[in-house]
């Protein structure tokens, strides 16, 4: 799950995509901590990802990766960690005016990364 790049701009965009003249009330923008896998295993660090009705949605570098919530959070120990933020269309749009950035916003995470 570990990006290197892009995944906050990549999440944002995508919800923009979809949100700008559509209900999104289905959508949220999360920013959390994340365990690493291979080369980063050990690791945690701050990723970015769409949950959308029970579906995660990671765009990251080009992905289009579409896990079921369960296994996206088991994978990356999402729940475990206990370190994610979520925001609505409306929370994230405000966010991303106000900082005039993708992200993050409200996320520290235990590696600085």
């Amino acid at each position: 799950m570990s990006d290197g790049g892009n995944c906050y701009e990549a999440a944002g965009k995508f919800m923009m995509d979809a949100c700008i003249f559509n209900d999104c009330s289905d959508i949220v923008l999360v920013h959390g901590e994340v365990a690493g896998q291979g080369a980063l295993e050990g690791e945690t660090f701050g990723h970015a990802w769409i949950l959308k009705a029970g579906t995660v949605i990671d765009k990251s570098n080009g992905r289009d990766l579409q896990l079921p919530r369960h296994l996206y959070y088991t994978l990356g120990q999402i729940d475990n960690i206990g370190n994610t933020h979520e925001y609505t269309w409306e929370q994230a749009r405000e966010l991303i005016a106000k900082t005039e950035h993708w992200g993050p916003w409200d996320l520290e995470t235990a590696s600085g990364l």
